[in-house]
């Protein structure tokens, strides 16, 4: 889904929306699943603090996929701090700053390498990915790798950005809602993912989709609202 969304403005009718579709998959949902709120209930994040987000999130996912690989020197480290100097940013999370020193154990590590999905929701909400596309796969890494890179600096990053609208991101937040819940619902139940989701890309989409619209009102991008 991407553009402007006209026919699900209102919570109701976005989850009457997010349901057709799940049935068109063959996904199993339950209807009493609360709805998303409304465009006047949620806090719009603005662009650029979903930039300077994204990018952040970025360095430190290319620490992680340094330190998987056993390549994470003192000159990749010095690497990565000149980048974060290089577009402006300061606004670590604990778990950035714990990966790019060098701290944490192989699950922290694991899990960073992971935000690369949560990193790609950030994308399209600046209209550098065009469409949050079924998530039964992983991203495009190297697309998302130059998405930042092919730019000198955090301005020149920036003049390719084109906001998505509210409602379009609350359509993707409810929908993404849906198919963690059926994520969820599988594994209790000991059964395949349905329609072959990817539940670890189906989180870590409900994780990003819920901090861009501050689901839980605590503005923890480590350790956002996924409860379904």
């Amino acid at each position: 889904m991407n553009g402007s969304s006209q026919a699900s403005q209102t919570p109701e009718a976005r989850k009457q929306a997010s349901i057709a579709r799940l049935k068109a998959a063959g996904i199993p949902y339950i209807e009493h699943l609360p709805c998303i709120e409304s465009a006047s209930e949620v806090r719009v994040r603005s662009a650029e603090e979903i930039a300077r987000r994204a990018i952040a999130c970025l360095i430190a996912i290319q620490a992680a996929c340094d330190r998987q690989a056993g390549q994470y020197t003192p000159d990749t480290a010095r690497w990565c701090q000149d980048l974060l100097e290089q577009y402006g940013i300061n606004g670590l999370t604990p778990n950035e700053v714990r990966i790019l020193s060098n701290g944490g154990g192989e699950q922290d590590v694991v899990n960073m390498v992971w935000k690369y999905e949560a990193y790609w929701v950030l994308l399209w909400a600046l209209g550098v990915v065009e469409e949050l596309d079924f998530p039964d796969h992983a991203i495009d890494c190297d697309f998302a790798i130059q998405a930042v890179a092919q730019h000198q600096d955090f301005a020149a990053f920036m003049a390719q950005t084109k906001m998505r609208d509210i409602a379009s991101i609350l359509d993707e937040a409810d929908l993404i809602y849906h198919y963690h819940w059926a994520c969820v619902d599988a594994r209790l139940k000991q059964a395949p993912m349905p329609a072959g989701l990817n539940s670890s890309v189906v989180m870590e989409r409900h994780a990003a989709l819920n901090w861009l619209i501050d689901n839980d009102g605590q503005d923890d991008w480590d350790n956002p609202d996924v409860s379904t």
